[in-house]
């Protein structure tokens, strides 16, 4: 008997994409435990590109489902409300809560107003307020409140690119073509043009990123030829591993696709009940950064070893996001919108993959390192 395809396999309300994706998020965390703990390098900081790409590669497959189901207008109001609302959270967070929290611990004192800038300013996903004013005092890392959130804005970019994109109808009816290309020309220009600086290193992130994305859309593309093969798939995770030890650039160029089949192929075949009916991968995503500053500004990296760290970031990560989720997140994707059908997207983000909740499925439903 044949292995199903992905598409048959991930077409159900059974799929563990929700679980898979938290265990990116977790990843980051355990990564950005050694900088923000206060520990130094590691070679385990690579564990947070790779959660960070993966996050990309299921939000290729997810959006461009969700835009060949839909027009662009309401297909572009759910993303924003996708990621926006829990983006804003974070940043009044951050500025009203965490910060005068870290000023407490560093004395470095706290003014409202530079939190209110802080706020202000980043409110389009472009982070260029990283600090508020001495309230990072004292941390092992102390460049900036939030190193997580610079992916959003790149993640939004790819919505808006994939859905004028597949506004066209030849790159819809050759769009395995059209996301291949992609894949391939991307990192091809990454290698020529190398590690730009200043306003020009977005141009960099992009080339980093955008094929990761792109290697989704190739798959859902292909998402009912290609099989839910173990043996390729255990073969896909050993060439990720082994790209990713080696060295950081050829993870980015020739990990696009391993990286997307292998997620992808976890969350087909692996039944499990983590996540099922919440989806906590955002919260978890954006908050840890913040709360690990406040961990190491405190001292536990002092006190124990970095998995333990990242162990205990997690434990206090976690509640932030429930409350993200069930106060924030949900509420602001069951808001109707005016003149769209309330129908959910069914797709995901670093923010956005099927929720198995009642309400919203039946009725169909970063990090990289910081330099």
């Amino acid at each position: 008997m044949s292995s199903p395809s992905l598409g048959t396999a991930l077409s159900g309300r059974d799929n563990s994409l929700n679980a898979v994706r938290l265990g990116l998020a977790a990843a980051v965390i355990l990564a950005h435990a050694w900088p923000l703990g206060g520990y130094g390098a590691s070679a385990w900081e690579r564990l947070g590109t790779i959660g960070v790409a993966g996050f990309f590669a299921l939000s290729g497959f997810l959006i461009a489902g969700s835009r060949m189901r839909s027009d662009f207008r309401p297909y572009l109001a759910r993303r924003a409300r996708r990621i926006f609302p829990g983006f804003w959270g974070v940043l009044l967070m951050t500025g009203f809560v965490f910060a005068p929290i870290g000023a407490v611990i560093g004395g470095g004192g706290w003014d409202p107003a530079q939190s209110l800038s802080y706020v202000v300013d980043n409110a389009t996903l472009v982070m260029t307020h990283p600090s508020i004013g001495a309230t990072l005092s004292g941390a092992p890392n102390p460049g900036m409140w939030n190193g997580s959130l610079w992916t959003l804005m790149y993640e939004f970019a790819a919505y808006l690119l994939c859905g004028a994109a597949l506004g066209i109808g030849w790159v819809r009816r050759h769009l395995a073509v059209s996301a291949a290309a992609v894949v391939i020309v991307l990192p091809v220009i990454a290698v020529a043009v190398g590690e730009l600086s200043g306003p020009a290193h977005m141009l960099t992130s992009a080339l980093r990123l955008f094929p990761f994305f792109a290697a989704g859309v190739l798959a859902h593309a292909l998402r009912d030829r290609l099989r839910t093969t173990t043996p390729v798939a255990a073969l896909a995770v050993a060439a990720v591993i082994s790209l990713a030890v080696t060295s950081e650039q050829l993870l980015n160029v020739l990990g696009p696709i391993p990286v997307a089949y292998a997620l992808l192929h976890i969350g087909a075949t692996w039944k499990t009940s983590i996540a099922a009916k919440e989806d906590h991968s955002y919260g978890l995503y954006v908050y840890g950064w913040p709360v690990q500053q406040l961990l190491g500004m405190a001292g536990l990296g002092a006190l124990v070893p970095a998995p333990v760290f990242a162990v205990v970031s997690f434990a206090c990560v976690l509640p932030l996001a429930i409350a993200s989720w069930r106060l924030v997140e949900r509420p602001a994707m069951r808001l109707p919108l005016p003149s769209l059908p309330a129908r959910p997207s069914g797709d995901l983000h670093p923010a956005d993959l099927p929720v198995h909740v009642r309400e919203h499925v039946d009725h169909r439903a970063a990090f990289a390192a910081h330099r």
